[in-house]
């Protein structure tokens, strides 16, 4: 089994993008980045599980219909738990740290361990350093990332 952990903000949608594209027709993610995604899954069959802070408003289900409206084609398994809610009082100190303690509890309850996975982010992943792909928030996921993600997922199958 092959695990992409994807964040949303950051890597399938930018600030270039939302500073360029109209308010109002613009779409949630950016279409090459998500077409970006795509190659990645295809390429490798790893399915996705979400690792993004939507995932604290929106159940599996519904992030599963929104990737699939914005053009996202290969399969949502799941969500990682979430540690520290932002309906706390105060500010994650790490948001980084908890995000791969988060990618790594969900490994940790799999009945069989994910094969390959990488971490698809625009937060520093210290912990996860093998296994992320780090994007920048003003540009997302580009060419450059899909080549480091597939050899992180072990290549073409």
């Amino acid at each position: 089994m092959k695990i992409v952990f994807l964040d949303f903000n950051g890597v399938l949608n930018h600030y270039l993008m939302l500073l360029q594209e109209d308010r109002d027709t613009r779409k949630q993610f950016s279409p090459p980045a998500v077409e970006r995604l795509n190659t990645i899954v295809k390429r490798t069959g790893a399915r996705v599980v979400v690792s993004s802070t939507w995932r604290e408003w929106n159940t599996v289900d519904k992030l599963r219909a929104l990737l699939a409206k914005e053009g996202f084609v290969g399969e949502v398994l799941d969500h990682t738990p979430i540690l520290y809610p932002r309906t706390m009082r105060l500010p994650d100190p790490n948001p980084g740290q908890t995000r791969c303690m988060e990618i790594m509890q969900w490994i940790d309850a799999q009945p069989e361990r994910p094969t390959y996975f990488v971490a698809i982010d625009n937060m520093d992943l210290e912990l996860l350093a093998a296994h992320h792909v780090k994007t920048e928030s003003d540009t997302g996921l580009l060419d450059e990332h899909v080549a480091r993600a597939v050899d992180i997922l072990g290549g073409t199958f």
